[in-house]
């Protein structure tokens, strides 16, 4: 369970009760799932809940990235399968086990802070999707688009982003722009 200041509410997960009864909270409507763990009804969702629900799988000085982050900020429904995160190539730790981890370095503003826990920012995130995704469909033109609205940035601030980048993808990532830029917003 997460320890919360009396401000913070506690997430509910296994160590304080079954699985079982924790879906029957939800199935009761008096709960809901927040990534691998749940929260009562009368919590706000909200990215710094969803983050708290990420440091739950004790990832350390990982930061949240591509899908997690994300899920985090509140253009996606569910967290990925597995924890996508990003690792400093200088830094050394252990993750647990079922963690996506890439090593890149993350420069100064590319990382926030929700509740405590580091999370690529937006733009960074949408930057991140549109480089890695092996595929990218229209959802995804959605959520790299709703990342910029969050951000504030517009489609020619990533752009200029992707293209000083020297990670894998970038003419494949610069490509998918376009997609971005005809996405509509739910």
């Amino acid at each position: 369970m997460t320890k919360a200041n009396p401000a913070t509410p506690a997430l509910l997960d296994r160590s304080v009760m079954p699985i079982a009864e924790l879906f029957a909270l939800v199935l009761d409507g008096q709960a809901f799932r927040v990534g691998d763990a749940f929260a009562p009804l009368d919590v706000a969702d909200s990215p710094g809940l969803r983050a708290r629900a990420f440091a739950e799988l004790g990832a350390g000085p990982a930061i949240a990235d591509r899908g997690t982050a994300a899920w985090i900020h509140g253009v996606r429904a569910e967290p990925p399968p597995q924890a996508q995160v990003c690792i400093d190539p200088k830094r050394r730790g252990r993750l647990p086990d079922g963690v996506d981890a890439h090593q890149h370095d993350v420069a100064l503003g590319d990382a926030v802070s929700l509740a405590g826990v580091r999370v690529t920012s937006p733009l960074r995130t949408a930057a991140d999707l549109l480089l890695t995704l092996p595929r990218f469909g229209r959802r995804d033109a959605q959520e790299a688009a709703h990342l910029l609205a969050i951000a504030g940035a517009s489609v020619t601030a990533l752009t200029e982003r992707l293209a000083s980048s020297r990670r894998n993808g970038v003419k494949r990532a610069l490509g998918r722009v376009a997609q971005v830029e005809r996405a509509v917003l739910p």
